[in-house]
Formats: structure tokens, sequence, C-alpha cells
């Protein structure tokens, strides 16, 4: 995973791509799933999650159920 969210802000790309926008849901539902990263790589995947999720184009497309998720507010 490091290869994959550690050389690139995003997906093996400098540039925010489709596949970010496919991929930024599913992993903002995981911890709702109870699926956490840890181990090698976790470190980068966080980084690049915590980039995706700050994008004020994501923030805005989250409903409020998706929002109170995992910000705990509406």
């Amino acid at each position: 995973m490091r290869r994959v969210f550690g050389q690139k802000p995003y997906f093996l790309s400098d540039e925010f791509s489709l596949v970010d926008c496919y991929l930024a849901p599913l992993l903002w539902r995981l911890p709702q799933l109870g699926i956490e990263f840890s181990g090698p790589g976790a470190k980068e995947l966080k980084g690049y999650m915590t980039r995706v999720f700050e994008r004020d184009s994501f923030l805005a497309s989250l409903t409020e159920a998706e929002r109170e998720m995992r910000l705990g507010r509406s």
C-alpha cells in the first residue's frame, strides 16, 4: 500500500481523479463496519484518506447521515 498511497497525493497521481471519487465513499464508511487500518502502509493510506476527506468537494457531497458517521455532527 505504501507504493500506491505514499508516493503521490492521490491514487497513483498528482491530480484528483475518478478513482479517488470512487474510493472516497468506500473508505469513509469502513470504520462503521469496524474496519480499521494498521500495519505496513496504514500511515500512507490514512494520509491519503485525510487529503481526500478534507477536500471541499468531498465534504459538500456528504449527506447529513454520512457526515454524522464520521464527524458526529450535521
